[in-house]
């Protein structure tokens, strides 16, 4: 496998001083008073030749600054970088345009950094005044005339048209109108396809999902997964749901419970697992796999009651409740002793995400509680396609 970036350990940080003189003392050597900011910290990651490889996290999270690294506006404060071949990059709007310069004249100067020759110019500019579809009249104007969406076309159309082996993009294409966002992508996905290597960063995780193989998450500067793109990016949107729903991190972490309640309760829990379809407790399924979860109830005197069982997604909201007093007809359940019920799912229809089980003992009228665990048993679905939500609804396409 060819590697076309990789990253060492790097570090990049910022200092900062309180007094102007501590700063001059710094540059000449001396001793100087001065705080830290670090913006990545040691960072390792590999990228292959020809893969779409994403970048996403936080505000915050040192991803611009990775892709300036790579791009090689920056330079890290510690660790080593290599990247194979020429890269071109879309990072900060405008980032290299003279203002007072007009179109003409930037597009030259593009051409000129990324090492188009001479002999070569003449068809690069033609190439990149018409891929961004900028009349000739607003290419004669200063730059710092343009708008946000003419800059991103004049930046987008000069980066691409140098035949980059590695394109670097940062936020881009959410500037711009509808039609150039969906030419933008289609020449993206042009370079996918020639095996270009593709470095994609943004806050729009659907098109993360779409373009990207693997994808890296920065967490306040560390890399905190990386991996297939459906399991990172999933990570990410269950820390973001926990995050806003205000959830403890502190969850118990396997997929049974054994729960050794104080309860003077005449029905209390036992045990609580979600099983697969032969009853072995797991913390991960797919969509569709079969599965079950299982609840031990203990009682010595054949008291009457109904058990009820939840699935919660980390954000607490409820995503499928049911209780054995809901069928039409159903009896009380009477244990003596310990009794094992199993809440059957022949095809779990849950898309990505991460997700527990609330279970509750209750009366024989369903109304009072007797025992309840929530927020147990944690476990993980992985989607098997491309739907987003939370349930898959069974369906189909009819065009007439």
């Amino acid at each position: 496998m060819t590697i076309a970036v990789r990253l060492e350990n790097v570090s990049k940080g910022y200092a900062f001083f309180p007094r102007p003189i501590d700063r001059l003392r710094a540059l000449f050597g001396g001793v100087s008073q001065q705080t830290w900011y670090w913006a990545l910290r040691d960072v390792s990651l590999m990228v292959a030749a020809g893969e779409t490889f994403g970048i996403i996290g936080e505000n915050g999270a040192g991803k611009s600054t990775l892709l300036k690294l790579v791009a090689g506006t920056i330079r890290p404060s510690s660790g080593r970088i290599q990247v194979s071949g020429r890269v071109a990059a879309l990072l900060e709007l405008g980032a290299g345009f003279h203002p007072e310069e007009s179109g003409w004249e930037n597009i030259r100067l593009m051409g000129a950094l990324a090492g188009i020759p001479t002999t070569e110019m003449p068809r690069y500019v033609e190439e990149v005044a018409a891929f961004s579809e900028l009349p000739a009249d607003v290419l004669a104007r200063p730059v710092k005339t343009y708008s946000s969406g003419m800059f991103m076309r004049l930046a987008f159309s000069a980066a691409t048209n140098v035949d980059p082996d590695i394109l670097v993009i940062d936020e881009a294409l959410s500037v711009g109108d509808i039609h150039f966002q969906k030419k933008s992508l289609d020449r993206i996905l042009a370079f996918r396809d020639q095996g270009k290597t593709v470095l994609f960063c943004s806050h729009n995780l659907y098109q993360v999902r779409s373009l990207c193989s693997r994808v890296a998450w920065l967490d306040a500067g560390r890399l905190r997964l990386v991996g297939e793109t459906e399991k990172v990016v999933s990570a990410f949107e269950n820390y973001e749901r926990e995050k806003n729903a205000g959830l403890r991190e502190a969850i118990p972490g396997t997929p049974f419970c054994n729960l050794d309640r104080i309860a003077d309760a005449p029905v209390r829990l036992r045990a609580v697992a979600f099983a697969d379809a032969e009853g072995k407790p797991v913390a991960e399924v797919e969509t569709f796999q079969p599965c079950r979860a299982v609840v031990e109830i203990e009682s010595a005197a054949f008291t009457p009651c109904h058990l009820g069982v939840a699935i919660v997604r980390n954000d607490r909201e409820n995503v499928f409740g049911t209780a054995t007093h809901f069928y039409p007809g159903a009896r009380p359940l009477c244990p003596n002793g310990i009794l094992r019920l199993a809440l059957i799912f022949p095809s779990l229809p849950l898309l990505s995400g991460e997700y527990f089980l609330s279970v509750y003992v209750l009366d024989d009228s369903g109304l009072q509680v007797y025992d309840m665990a929530e927020l147990i048993c944690p476990f993980t679905v992985r989607g098997k396609g491309r739907e987003v939500g939370i349930v898959y609804l069974d369906h189909r396409w009819e065009v007439t």
